[in-house]
């Protein structure tokens, strides 16, 4: 007698070290901690007084009519405990006129009016002339150029190719129509394309000219961008590559429940999103519907976004309705503007086209040639997700999710005198395509998919069902009607350290949960019997 062995715990007693080794590594770093001396230098003055500003410095007023440059600066410092070191370059005259101003204000006032290059190093400011000046600024993004395109639509009836090869044209709108034959349908086609290096550059020069020996050059390979211009547009430049960068590196990290609810008797007509919410409400679900939900009770596709800290507690919710089917749980990290693809399934060939050539030659008679066109079927889960995220951490998501199963399904042709058998697709697909709004960490819930599948079950007497004719006597046949709906919940967040180390933790959780399950199952190991002998 052979006792069988459950699964070795060791893999997940080594993940899980390595998880608590990250968490600990990230929760103890310490920041180097300056000298006092060094602290007390770089602490601004914050002794209160008449005449003084947030930072301790002196507020004065500034009246100069056509002084020189030189002049201006050095009396602007004097009686201040700031240095000013003027370059003999520095030419031209000042008009100024200000009021309770400080020293840095100032100094940034006539930086803008009159393009001098004004730098401040602890206590001292070097000016120098208005000119050109080279500065080199670091982009980090990859070098590439990424294009998506995603498309939705409905047909109905034939279309008949015209000789030209346009079969028809397409409106604004998405609605196409074609003069050689009846269409009805509709069509939403979404592309998007990333040139973020060819949109930069033109940006810039577009920022800084090409006037007076102004240029900009850019080196995708090595993620460098150099400028050539004036004081005031290389500060114009400085804040707009910053504010870009900032942009282009936000991170939406998504999951995705894919669902398929087979419903109870009650809830024919679809989920009924109202009874959810209500159940919801002071138990675990703790949200509500926003005022992005058009249609709550079935009878077509809509959009929802819902107040839920997790998964499991909508989940549990829809059980009520019907019996809950997880079809795929994705998880998937974008930045911010670029698209992000899922794709599980597989792909399977079908005939799409046969063509037969008759060749008739006087030795050999007739003989007819088949050629076959393959085109490949997808079945099983696709999305495809956009994020966009706004300074108020809002993210806008156009979502595109499909789920389609490919049968097989033979034709019969007659072609000639022959009877041929084609194994042709039967393709049904359920998808959505929509543009929603959601705040960082709410569900959004995109459901009204429902299909309706009659199920047939077969009876039969033994022996007696198989005679031909009257074997159908001995066969009983039933029919069943189910209807589910699919339902596709998803839950942007956008990515910090505090979302790692969340993620982290979560992970940790379902190792341990995961470990708990081998332990639990894992075979008692054989005793020996009461009384046995033991050999030595």
């Amino acid at each position: 007698m052979q006792t069988q062995q459950a699964s070795s715990t060791e893999t997940t007693e080594r993940i899980e070290e390595e998880l608590e080794k990250a968490e600990s590594e990230s929760g103890d770093t310490e920041v180097a901690q300056a000298p006092d001396e060094v602290t007390g230098a770089l602490m601004p003055d914050f002794s209160g007084g008449d005449g003084t500003g947030s930072g301790g410095e002196e507020r004065f007023n500034v009246n100069a009519q056509g002084l020189a440059a030189s002049t201006f600066f050095r009396s602007l410092v004097d009686g201040t405990p700031y240095n000013v070191v003027v370059d003999p370059a520095v030419e031209g005259n000042i008009t100024l006129d200000l009021t309770q101003v400080t020293l840095e204000e100032v100094m940034e006032v006539v930086s803008d009016l009159y393009g001098y290059e004004i730098n401040r190093e602890g206590r001292i400011y070097r000016v120098r002339p208005a000119g050109l000046r080279t500065r080199v600024f670091q982009v980090d993004y990859l070098d590439i150029q990424r294009s998506g395109n995603s498309e939705t639509q409905v047909r109905s009836g034939q279309v008949t190719d015209s000789g030209n090869g346009n079969s028809g044209a397409s409106s604004d709108d998405g609605n196409s129509s074609s003069g050689n034959g009846p269409v009805v349908g509709t069509r939403i086609t979404t592309t998007s394309e990333s040139r973020f290096w060819a949109d930069l550059r033109e940006s810039l020069n577009l920022m800084v000219g090409s006037d007076n020996g102004q240029r900009v050059i850019t080196n995708p390979g090595s993620g460098v961008v150099v400028v050539h211009a004036r004081q005031d547009k290389l500060k114009v430049v400085e804040d707009y590559l910053r504010r870009m960068q900032l942009i282009s590196k936000r991170q939406v990290i998504l999951e995705a429940r894919i669902l398929e609810v087979e419903l109870n008797e009650s809830f024919q007509q679809g989920i009924n999103w109202n009874a959810v919410d209500q159940m919801g409400t002071g138990n675990s679900l703790q949200g509500s519907l926003s005022s992005i939900a058009t249609n709550t009770q079935g009878g077509g596709a809509f959009s929802a976004a819902l107040e839920v800290n997790n998964f499991n507690s909508l989940i549990q919710l829809l059980g009520s309705q019907g019996n809950v089917q997880v079809l795929s749980s994705p998880r998937i990290s974008t930045v911010n503007n670029e698209k992000a693809v899922i794709k599980v399934g597989s792909d399977e060939f079908f005939v799409t086209d046969l063509d037969f050539d008759d060749d008739t030659t006087a030795a050999a008679g007739t003989s007819r040639s088949t050629s076959v066109d393959l085109t490949p079927f997808f079945s099983g889960i696709s999305l495809d997700v956009t994020p966009q995220i706004s300074d108020e951490d809002v993210v806008t998501l156009h979502v595109h999710p499909s789920v389609s199963e490919v049968e097989d399904q033979e034709k019969l042709i007659t072609i000639g005198d022959e009877d041929v058998t084609l194994p042709l697709a039967l393709s049904t697909v359920r998808e959505t395509d929509s543009v929603v709004r959601a705040r960082s960490g709410q569900i959004v819930v995109i459901g009204g998919l429902i299909q309706d599948r009659t199920e047939e079950t077969t009876s039969a007497v033994p022996f007696f069902s198989e005679i031909p004719v009257i074997g159908e006597l001995f066969k009983q046949r039933s029919y069943e009607s189910r209807k589910s709906e699919l339902v596709i919940l998803l839950k942007p967040m956008i990515a910090n350290v505090d979302r790692y180390a969340e993620d982290v933790e979560d992970s940790q959780q379902r190792i341990r949960d995961l470990r708990r399950i081998m332990e639990s199952t894992e075979s008692p190991k054989p005793e020996p019997a009461a009384g046995a002998a033991q050999e030595r």
